[in-house]
């Protein structure tokens, strides 16, 4: 139905024998069969099998819906860095400054729990910080061991599969296997 190159169609590969065949297929319904824009085959999806996956395009007409679920990136108070004696004191001290500038008769119990609990999260976020988790840009997850070190790795290891696939040569293979 569409027109790409032998690399783009063949679904399905064995290098020993040489043999290739367009086995995975994409279904559609009959009314959103006029909607899809271009269906192809992705060789680089890293699937640890013979298959490769095949992505379809479809255009819909209406309005996707914002995500739901828990968002990408969250900022929150560094509460670990009180088990420093030095930051702790410096916590006990903008803690006593925030309670003395709290008047003594509120009224209701529910502004008096506001104040309280906005007082220690201010003295926290500022004698401990902030704390940025989740996916940072690029979508890269901010974890720890997630480094830049690691980061060039991957690049370097996703890079010389691409040249190993757009050459096929044993070494761009062993220069892939190094990686």
């Amino acid at each position: 139905m569409f027109k790409h190159k032998g690399a783009h169609q063949y679904t399905w590969y064995q290098d020993t024998l040489g043999q290739r065949s367009m086995i995975d297929l994409v279904v559609v319904s009959s009314d959103l069969r006029p909607h899809v824009l271009d269906t192809r085959v992705k060789r680089g999806a890293e699937l640890s099998t013979n298959h490769h996956l095949v992505v379809s395009w479809i255009r819909l007409r209406r309005r996707i819906p914002d995500r739901l679920g828990r968002p990408k990136r969250t900022v929150r108070v560094c509460w670990e860095r009180l088990a420093d004696p030095s930051v702790r004191g410096v916590f006990n001290s903008h803690l006593r400054e925030s309670f003395n500038q709290i008047p003594r008769e509120v009224g209701d119990i529910e502004s008096e729990w506001t104040m309280f609990s906005s007082s220690i999260v201010d003295a926290a976020i500022r004698s401990c910080g902030r704390k940025v988790s989740g996916a940072g840009r690029g979508g890269n997850p901010r974890t720890q061991w997630w480094t830049l070190e690691v980061r060039d790795a991957v690049k370097l290891k996703k890079e010389s599969y691409q040249a190993w696939l757009a050459r096929g040569a044993p070494e761009a293979a062993e220069a892939y296997r190094q990686a």
